[in-house]
């Protein structure tokens, strides 16, 4: 708790941080996991407010500190030690989820609109594409005809207010 506000308390990586609801990706073949992470420093406020009868209450209010520098981090973790082999910082909070391949290939999206491939094992970027509003999903892959696709949508994301879109992107695997 804030010692000159009791009511308030501050909050990192905030309540929306770490790997919060964001789906990881799994490489068995270099055992690693891969994980979108976010640092969003808040502050949790104490608000006197009626119960509302079965709906969400939390008695208070969630709050980004202006003045705190929010990032997002992707990271892949070796599952046999727990320790972090490689992790990319980005400018914004990760939020949305990863995809592996058999290929040796991880994608990630970003609440600026880039998506990006990494090399698996040592997370060096290879590519990324500016889709215009928020990637804020995972993405898929799939096969048609001996060719693989990779296909993410960019649609953005109300709850950390990241550009709307409504397009969904397919990239050809070279």
């Amino acid at each position: 708790m804030d010692a000159a506000d009791p009511g308030r308390a501050r909050m990192l990586p905030g309540a929306n941080g770490g790997v919060e609801w964001s789906p990881m990706a799994f490489n068995p073949k270099l055992r690693l996991a891969y994980a979108a992470n976010l640092h969003q420093p808040m502050t949790y406020q104490v608000e006197d407010a009626p119960y509302p009868g079965g709906k969400l209450w939390l008695g208070g209010a969630f709050k980004t500190i202006p003045s705190e520098q929010q990032w997002g981090k992707l990271s892949a973790v070796n599952i046999d030690t727990g320790k972090v082999k490689w992790d990319f910082k980005t400018d914004q909070p990760l939020i949305g989820g990863v995809l592996a391949t058999a290929g040796g290939l991880v994608f990630n999206g970003e609440g600026n609109g880039l998506f990006r491939a990494f090399d698996a094992a040592t997370g060096k970027k290879l590519w990324e594409y500016q889709c215009g509003a928020g990637v804020n999903a995972p993405a898929v892959s799939y096969m048609v005809g001996g060719k693989q696709y990779i296909a993410v949508a960019a649609g953005g994301n109300t709850q950390i207010d990241f550009k709307r879109g409504n397009s969904i992107f397919v990239f050809a695997v070279q």
